[in-house]
């Protein structure tokens, strides 16, 4: 998933800071590797469980075993 700059378009790979701001706020800053915009972008995060599965989830991250 990439994010455009608001200016001129251009697809952005990842942000140059993200900041959390509470439990469910992320707040981002952007700048255009082609125009040099800076811009912020907030993510909020949903309330209740997350809608992945116990299983799916110990298959997508498995435990590390530690000796």
């Amino acid at each position: 998933m990439t994010m455009k700059c608001v200016k001129c378009g251009e697809a952005l790979l990842a942000p140059d800071w993200s900041e959390i701001d509470n439990e469910r706020l992320v707040v981002n800053l952007w700048t255009c590797t082609k125009c040099g915009d800076r811009f912020e972008t907030m993510a909020y995060m949903p309330d209740g469980e997350p809608k992945m599965s116990k299983k799916d989830w110990e298959q997508m991250f498995p435990p590390l075993l530690v000796a």
